[in-house]
């Protein structure tokens, strides 16, 4: 059954990934769970992307060989 007055949100990650989803009104403890998870998706992309580490060096002198 539809109703034109119920809401639904989905917060999304960058991987399209759902994350947090709500309908409704809103408790507290719920509001708050949203803010944290939006401010944890928000960091996410303030850090630079994972690249992978260059090899030692005793490592890298071997592989030349």
């Amino acid at each position: 059954m539809t109703n034109s007055r119920i809401g639904y949100i989905y917060l999304v990650d960058e991987n399209l990934k759902i994350r947090w989803a709500a309908c409704a009104d809103a408790k507290e403890e719920e509001e708050e769970a949203l803010t944290r998870c939006v401010g944890v998706l928000l960091n996410r992309r303030k850090r630079p992307p994972f690249t992978t580490p260059s090899p030692p060096e005793w490592q890298r002198r071997s592989e030349e060989k």
